[in-house]
Formats: C-alpha cells, sequence, structure tokens
C-alpha cells in the first residue's frame, strides 16, 4: 500500500474524531438524529476526558465534547498531520528522538500534577498550551508506527492469499 494512501487514512480518522469533538456543541439543542450524534459525541470522549464544564471551551453556549487541554491535543494533532507530509515526507517511517516527546510529556505532568497537589492552579492557557505541545509531536511518532503497522498487514495477507489462490 502507498505512503500517501496510508496517511490520507490517518488524516481521515484524525479528522472525524475533531469533527464529532465540534459536532457535540454544534447539535446539542438539535432534534432527531443530530441531538443523538451529539450525544454520542460526549459520551464517547466521556472515557478519555473528565468534561468539566468550567474546564471546557464553549461554542454556541455548549461545553466542547473534551476539556480544554484535550481540546489542544486534537486541534493540534490535527494541525501536525496536515503538515507531517510537507515536514518529513509520506514514505518516511524513521522516528525522531524519543526527546521529542518526553519534553512535551513532562510539561504535561507537571501542568496537572501542580494543579493537583494545589501547587500552582493552572489555568485555560497553561492547559491548552501543554496540550498543544504534546498534541503537535505526536503526530511524529504515531503516523509511522501507523505506516508500519498498515504495511505489514498488507504484506502478510497478500502474501497469505496469494499462495492459497495458486494452490
Amino acid at each position: 500500500m502507498t505512503g500517501k494512501r496510508i496517511y490520507l487514512i490517518f488524516l481521515a480518522i484524525t479528522l472525524m474524531w475533531n469533527v464529532l469533538i465540534v459536532f457535540a456543541p454544534v447539535f446539542y439543542n438539535s432534534n432527531g438524529i443530530l441531538k443523538s450524534v451529539s450525544d454520542f459525541s460526549y459520551s464517547f470522549f466521556s472515557v478519555a476526558c473528565h468534561q468539566i464544564d468550567s474546564r471546557s471551551y464553549h461554542l454556541l453556549g455548549e461545553k466542547y465534547a473534551v476539556c480544554s487541554r484535550c481540546l489542544s491535543i486534537y486541534w493540534a494533532f490535527l494541525f501536525s498531520v496536515i503538515i507531517y507530509p510537507f515536514i518529513k515526507g509520506l514514505n518516511n517511517v524513521k522516528l525522531p528522538s524519543l526527546w521529542l516527546l518526553i519534553i512535551p510529556g513532562i510539561i504535561v505532568s507537571l501542568d496537572a500534577a501542580l494543579d493537583f497537589f494545589d501547587i500552582y492552579s493552572n489555568t485555560f492557557f497553561s492547559r491548552s498550551v501543554s496540550g498543544a505541545l504534546i498534541g503537535l509531536v505526536l503526530p511524529y511518532y504515531l503516523i509511522p508506527g501507523f505506516f508500519n503497522f498498515i504495511n505489514e498487514m498488507f504484506i502478510y495477507f497478500k502474501g497469505n492469499y496469494s499462495v492459497k489462490g495458486k494452490k
């Protein structure tokens, strides 16, 4: 499978993920299927996010399906996925230094821990910046992994089906 096709699949999944976050507040006051989409969005993201109203950005008077930190992670992630081919190309599966992931991880952890232990009260700004930092770097680790996984699966199934079909 080509790098371009794999990248477009990854981009489509990331885009749908982010659209689902926005659909929650947009369709919150709707009826029928649109209300069901909104309810599903809130329920789906509640598994990974606390969704505390006072720690969430709002759209049309309703909170997004995730808190401010998660929203920053997902939107920065989407931005990085969009610019990924311009920075790394579509077939480059080399991972960057692990420090590029560790440093933003430490920043997010410190922001959360300092708030949790009442040492420093984090703000929308600190939650958004720390979330955006980790969201910006994650695609540079996940996209190569996704490329390798899809290619391995493609090779495995192609090899198994072509051998069986020739017998």
